[in-house]
């Protein structure tokens, strides 16, 4: 299995199932890799890959080395889209993964980052999200 296929399974079970994260969100669905749909209703949450590659330091085993971006997007101003990274940050970071066929060894927030867009209705909507390393060895 590809390990965007098996981390993408992890990530959206960690994140769907926090229910921390999910009571602020419009619902449990309200996960998704890459892109919300167009209906989507606010909040939501987004998860993607910045970077992706082979450590190649040893000849016979092989290691990823990842960047995820996740982030909460709602239309309730700054201070909540905080408080989704925030619940976010505390399902991910330093936290333990069990990925399909690959050893988690590290995962680790490295960036914050935040925005908000002015659509042509003149509506806002605000992200706030983390980049987060992902170091894993296939088994």
């Amino acid at each position: 299995m590809s390990i965007f296929n098996a981390l993408n399974t992890a990530i959206y079970q960690r994140l769907s199932g926090g229910t921390a994260l999910t009571a602020l969100l419009s619902g449990t669905a309200a996960v998704y890799y890459q892109q919300a749909p167009d209906d989507a209703e606010l909040p939501y949450v987004v998860w993607d890959y910045q970077a992706s590659g082979d450590d190649n330091a040893a000849p016979l085993h092989r290691d990823k080395n990842m960047l995820l971006f996740a982030r909460g997007y709602t239309g309730a101003g700054p201070a909540a889209a905080g408080t989704i990274d925030a619940r976010i940050d505390t399902l991910l970071h330093h936290v333990p993964l069990s990925v399909t066929g690959w050893s988690v060894f590290w995962i680790a927030r490295e960036q914050d980052l935040s925005s908000v867009e002015i659509d042509a209705a003149n509506v806002k909507t605000w992200m706030a999200g983390g980049s987060y390393r992902i170091r894993a060895s296939q088994q």
